[in-house]
């Protein structure tokens, strides 16, 4: 065979075994595009695409905490690697689109930023307030108790004058906020945990039982309603954490995708129309302050529950794809903040719909 000939044959060859990988692997069916996020889902489903157009549709219906630089603004962590069991300061910066480290927020949530932290097994969950010095630079205590690879998440409203790219862009006309995420690694013999079993209640330490209702809808805005009660009774005097009578946090099982919405209804959560299976675990953590950098550090001063005796807190989101989310709600009542932890299982098309309470309360914050 001659030179020109085996170079024929390679060529050949070669495009064969590359038409049967792509034809194999295909494109990709996830309509998410990674990265941080604008951070309201529900905009769009609400009526008001963030941004305006076709980009701003996208951005709207994106997911945060998928990239470490997002937008301008890149999550700047000083240590990657962290010891087993014992608490010292996580610092970190905001690097702005100057390149120099962020120092002007806009407060969203009685705080400049909000740090979260969970292992990548959707454990360990933490939601920290750390404090800023005059330079830029964030610092938290920090305990991480198991080996492990921990997300970090870094959720934030810029202040940003004009029109850029996160400015005044949700339904509300508020500023947009930007989450990012790192990851942070514990060396050790790790032992995953498996998402845990389904259950509509979530059991919380002192006494207090979480009831989760509602559906879950990938193709539309979703509402969600929980029942904090405690030793079988309602609780209807929580106290304000954070600006609001309650906080929920949604992860996606998979790649810990952040889903960060601002309610857009004040009517309880649907029930006739059943699109998604809710599931929720039987454990939660209760999280309280370590000092003024702690969880419960920047929590608006206790209030005295809400009027009406409705025992019901709901949420509102946006759910990207099918798949598993983890839930934390957390939720103050007599001066400890807790968190009752729930596993939601969104299907490609129906399901059913947990039961709705009688009456809920006006639509709190959602990430």
């Amino acid at each position: 065979m001659t030179r020109v000939g085996g170079f024929g044959l390679a060529l050949a060859v070669l495009f064969g075994v590359s038409y049967v990988v792509g034809t194999t692997i295909g494109p990709s069916q996830d309509g998410d595009r990674s990265g941080g996020t604008d951070g309201h889902e529900i905009s769009a489903a609400a009526g008001g695409a963030a941004g305006g157009g076709a980009d701003g549709m996208l951005d709207a219906l994106r997911p945060g905490g998928l990239a470490i630089s997002e937008g301008g603004y890149t999550f700047d962590p000083d240590e990657l690697t962290w010891p087993a069991g014992r608490s010292r300061a996580y610092t970190f910066r905001i690097i702005g689109p100057d390149g120099r480290p962020l120092t002007a927020y806009t407060r969203a949530h009685e705080a400049d930023l909000h740090l979260i932290v969970v292992r990548r097994d959707l454990t360990g969950y933490q939601h920290l307030h750390p404090t800023r010095d005059a330079a830029g630079t964030w610092s938290v205590p920090l305990r991480l108790a198991a080996p492990g690879v921990y997300r970090v998440f870094a959720d934030f409203v810029p202040a940003v004058s004009g029109g850029g790219d996160h400015a005044s862009d949700t339904p509300d006309g508020a500023p947009a906020s930007v989450t990012l995420g790192a990851d942070v690694t514990v060396g050790g013999n790790l032992a995953p945990t498996a998402l845990p079993a389904p259950s509509t209640t979530a059991t919380v330490a002192g006494g207090y039982t979480v009831t989760m209702s509602g559906e879950a809808d990938r193709r539309e805005g979703s509402e969600l309603a929980f029942v904090v009660a405690r030793n079988g009774r309602p609780v209807t005097d929580l106290e304000e954490y954070l600006g609001a009578l309650g906080h929920l946090v949604v992860l996606r099982e998979g790649d810990l995708a952040y889903l960060h919405a601002h309610p857009h209804t004040r009517t309880r959560p649907r029930t006739a129309t059943a699109t998604a299976t809710a599931t929720a675990t039987a454990t939660a953590t209760a999280t309280a302050s370590a000092g003024p950098a702690g969880a419960a550090a920047t929590s608006a001063a206790a209030g005295d529950g809400d009027e009406d005796g409705d025992s019901a807190l709901s949420f509102a989101t946006r759910f990207p794809s099918a798949g598993s989310y983890r839930l934390f709600l957390d939720f103050r009542h007599a001066g400890q903040v807790r968190t009752a932890e729930f596993t939601l299982t969104v299907a490609e098309g129906g399901g059913v719909s947990t039961p709705g309470p009688v009456g809920t309360r006006p639509p709190q914050h959602t990430h």
